[in-house]
């Protein structure tokens, strides 16, 4: 019997369950929070041996948010990151920002279930290398696009004109076009008319980014 004690926080009911059962079948005891604030308090309950997180988890403080609160009372915690984004700046963070001696491991990496127990044993013990930081990795989606870049094209997903990026970034709305040009080679899509190029470039951001709190509204260039 695993005598470790291993709190999931997801936001995702489904994939909540499908993570606790799955690791009750390697043996762990585990407690589940859908949020950061249950997160805290089963937290403080329990005192887990380790942590299996996601980042995003809706409304409220986020996974990084909530890793950085539980390592600042618990060090020893073992985190595993389990998340769709490539890497920290999807969530507005440097890469150099994810705290030391945690595992990022992105969901659609896994072919199976074994990198993730293999990354939280090691997480639990301190020894997490490059290996299991996806984060890390150079094949990952969009690793060559810059922080202004995907703020950009955030924006754009979140159905910004070009004059209220502009706006929010404090720049010219020539200045913005110029970006907005710029994000399209980086994030490999060509230019015929405006409306169906701004259209592709989002769908395309979204679906290999993850980000899911940028619903597109409008792609309208003006």
């Amino acid at each position: 019997m695993n005598s470790r004690y291993v709190l999931v926080v997801e936001d995702d009911a489904l994939l909540r369950e499908l993570l606790a059962n799955a690791l009750e079948g390697q043996g762990f005891r585990v407690q589940t929070a859908s949020n950061a604030a249950d997160a805290k308090r089963t937290f403080r309950n329990s005192d887990p041996d380790g942590i299996v997180l996601d980042i995003d988890l809706g409304a409220g403080p986020n996974g990084f948010d909530l890793a950085q609160s539980i390592l600042n009372e618990a060090p020893e915690t073992g985190i595993v990151f389990l998340t769709q984004f490539p890497d920290a700046r999807f969530a507005s963070l440097d890469t150099q920002e994810v705290p030391a001696g945690v595992a990022y491991l992105r969901k659609s990496a896994l072919s199976d279930l074994t990198r993730l127990y293999e990354a939280l044993d090691i997480a639990m013990r301190g020894n997490v290398g490059s290996e299991f930081r996806d984060d890390l990795d150079k094949h990952r989606p969009l690793a060559h696009l810059t922080r202004k870049q995907i703020q950009i094209l955030k924006l754009m997903s979140m159905g910004q004109s070009n004059a209220q990026i502009a706006a929010s970034r404090g720049t010219t709305i020539k200045a913005v076009e110029d970006a907005i040009r710029r994000a399209y080679i980086a994030i490999g899509v060509n230019a015929d008319t405006e409306n169906n190029t701004r259209t592709a470039a989002v769908a395309k951001f979204l679906s290999l980014s993850a980000v899911t709190d940028s619903t597109p509204t409008s792609t309208s260039p003006e």
